[in-house]
């Protein structure tokens, strides 16, 4: 069952939040959700999706903010 409501959640991101790049996991009807984001709102739009599709099971968000920086310098081609 915890695979299938794993399975679940994922899908729910990628349609709701546009992620394919969070991992899911469910032990003991706690989800958890891993991975990197470039900024806040993308971690919250996450959580909040991951919430619907839990059906009412606690969401533990362990989803890291990486900022994503501009590149420095000119980029040379040859």
């Amino acid at each position: 069952m915890s695979e299938y409501l794993a399975a679940h959640i994922q899908e729910r991101l990628a349609a709701r939040a546009h992620e394919l790049g969070i991992k899911v996991e469910v032990r003991d009807d706690v989800v958890y959700l891993h991975g990197q984001v470039a900024s806040a709102e993308q971690c919250q739009q996450i959580e909040e999706a991951a919430r619907v599709a839990a059906e009412g099971r606690r969401v533990c968000n362990e989803v890291s903010v990486v900022p994503v920086r501009e590149p420095g310098g000119e980029e040379r081609l040859s």
